[in-house]
């Protein structure tokens, strides 16, 4: 299963890129102090606002998207342990049932020169059904554990879609706030491994704002949290 962030880099590459032209004359600037110099910007573009964000850093930085993989990563554990429980109850079974088919084959071999052909024939019948029994057994304990690791599966793959959708509503929606004090038309994000800006001014760079404007919020969600399990 792929780390969150690898899912993430297509969904925020479109999510991000997005056109954001806000023009409300009496919007206010936040009280945070940001880092991007609107008249840098201004002068580098005077009819075309743009500014990039680079989404290796914001990964790595962004505390909500740490939490989601610890948290993928403890259910990931116990549902290799669910599946490996079980595993091993359904293997120990299966090993009872062919000690009882070895044990009862070695004793009708023993027996067999004695027995009449009637009581021979039962006891073969019995060994064979045994035998299939064993062998049913083993099929459906496979089909089991394999149905189990694909439910499991699909479970954490619906985890990482909602921690996708959370991150990407949360990117948004910042920027959104965000860019009712810059008017940027657009917001790109690049990665240092995979993106198409090869260049960019260092003035338009707005990762470090966006980073730590959601990582206040997230911080200031976390202690609403922790104040509310209190009362």
């Amino acid at each position: 299963m792929k780390a969150l962030p690898l899912v993430l880099n297509g969904i925020l590459a479109v999510a991000v890129a997005v056109l954001f032209y806000f023009q409300f004359a009496d919007s206010k600037p936040e009280a945070r102090k940001n880092t991007v110099d609107s008249a840098v910007i201004d002068s580098i573009s005077s009819t075309l606002k743009i500014a990039y964000i680079n989404q290796d850093t914001l990964w790595k930085n962004y505390k909500l998207i740490d939490d989601l993989q610890s948290a993928l990563e403890l259910e990931r554990a116990q549902s290799e342990k669910k599946v490996e429980q079980r595993s091993a109850l359904l293997e120990k079974q299966l090993e009872q049932m062919a000690t009882e088919l070895q044990t009862k084959a070695a004793k009708f071999e023993e027996d067999a020169r004695g027995m009449n052909e009637v009581l021979r024939n039962n006891k073969m019948q019995e060994l064979q059904g045994l035998q299939q029994s064993a062998q049913a057994f083993s099929m459906e304990a496979e089909q089991e554990v394999g149905g189990l690791q694909q439910s499991l599966s699909q479970k954490l793959m619906e985890k990482e879609l909602e921690g996708t959708k959370k991150v990407t509503a949360n990117i948004k929606k910042f920027l959104a706030e965000y860019n009712q004090e810059y008017g940027f038309s657009y917001v790109l994000a690049y990665s240092d491994e995979a993106g198409g800006i090869l260049l960019g001014n260092p003035a338009l760079d707005i990762t470090a704002d966006v980073v730590a404007g959601l990582n206040a919020i997230y911080d200031a969600e976390k202690a609403a949290e922790v104040e509310a399990k209190k009362k």
